[in-house]
């Protein structure tokens, strides 16, 4: 929270006005750093759009919400309307509202670029697993896809015949590949899918939220559906 308190040198009501602030800020539990800007002329004053002396804003906004649209700037005593009567000080209740529209304001401005609660896999164990079992069942696919070229390669090297077994699983191949791709694409789709994001009422300061990481995939294995895809 910035605080800014503007005067003029000479102005009687700049002491009073500071130290209501203070005390405001104390029964509110705030420590506060205060800056005082001594206007010095006509120039500045327009230039820092001086309402008067003694002003005081809070992240650039003056405490008195009816004089925020007002462009009378010079170097001239500031009044505040309290319970009907003028007074050379803003009221406790002015300082006070102002300060807790500004906690208000940071506290949204918090909310909206925080990250995104995400569920975790603890409490939603069957999507955190979903996109494994269709790569595992993608792999188990493309295994029995390459037995038509597999089963020849170890039955040979160990003494038997094994053609009726690759002639059965040759008729399966084409299937088992469409399988194969089929639960590989859903494996990506899941891994990689866009993440739902929150954020404010117009979308600005979202997070991005975390995706899965790719589940690794053994060599040997697309070795193996390499074959059966060649074959």
């Amino acid at each position: 929270m910035k605080i800014e308190v503007l005067y003029f040198d000479g102005c009687p009501n700049r002491a009073p006005a500071v130290e209501r602030l203070r005390e405001v800020l104390k029964e509110e539990g705030l420590t506060v750093e205060t800056i005082e800007i001594n206007v010095t002329d006509q120039a500045t004053a327009q230039a820092v759009e001086f309402l008067g002396s003694p002003t005081i804003r809070i992240d650039g906004l003056d405490v008195e919400a009816s004089a925020r649209s007002s462009r009378t700037y010079g170097m001239t005593c500031r009044t505040y309307l309290n319970s009907g009567k003028r007074e050379g000080v803003p009221s406790r209740d002015v300082i006070r509202s102002a300060i807790k529209e500004a906690l208000a304001k940071d506290s949204r401005a918090n909310e909206c670029c925080q990250p995104p609660l995400t569920q975790s896999a603890a409490e939603n164990p069957e999507k955190a697993n979903r996109p494994g079992v269709l790569m595992a069942s993608s792999i188990v696919a493309a295994i029995l896809a390459s037995f038509c070229c597999i089963l020849p390669i170890v039955f040979a090297l160990t003494g038997f015949t094994a053609i009726g077994a690759a002639a059965v699983f040759a008729e399966w191949r084409p299937f088992l590949l469409a399988v194969t791709f089929g639960l590989l694409g859903l494996g990506f789709y899941f891994a990689y899918r866009p993440a739902k994001r929150n954020g404010g009422p117009s979308g600005v300061c979202t997070m991005p939220a975390p995706r899965l990481q790719p589940t690794p995939v053994d060599r040997d294995t697309v070795r193996g559906a390499a074959c059966s895809m060649a074959f």
